[in-house]
């Protein structure tokens, strides 16, 4: 009996080290300026499994190719699969940008915020 319960916890401990990690599959397919306060999120959760939790920081530019702004958006307990185009809004902080993009992705909540504060 020992040796059933030791082979069941080693091949869960296997299945679960063996999942992609949410970077490697939470994906931001396109991030498209709608007007001056909005912008659209296209994105995917290709992971096996349901995501707690996902922070997209994301930077705005200005047509001279300098940072206007950052910004981050979250998203909680997407399924897998899940395909969704989101409208955004851009902080009140930013103005005048032409483009948006991704800084970085995390599941870190303290450092995405700790990002938007600075």
């Amino acid at each position: 009996m020992k040796k059933l319960v030791g082979m069941l916890v080693l091949s869960s401990l296997a299945a679960f080290a063996e999942q992609p990690k949410v970077t490697d599959c939470f994906k931001v397919n396109s991030l498209i300026r709608m007007d001056e306060d909005h912008y659209w999120a296209n994105w995917t959760n290709s992971c096996p499994y349901t995501i707690e939790s996902v922070y997209v920081m994301v930077g705005f530019v200005n047509k001279f190719k300098e940072m206007v702004g950052k910004g981050v958006w979250a998203l909680h307990y997407i399924d897998p699969g899940v395909w969704r185009v989101t409208r955004l809004s851009t902080p009140p902080s930013v103005s005048d940008y032409v483009s948006v993009s991704i800084r970085k992705i995390t599941t870190d909540s303290e450092e995405a915020l700790h990002e938007a504060l600075h």
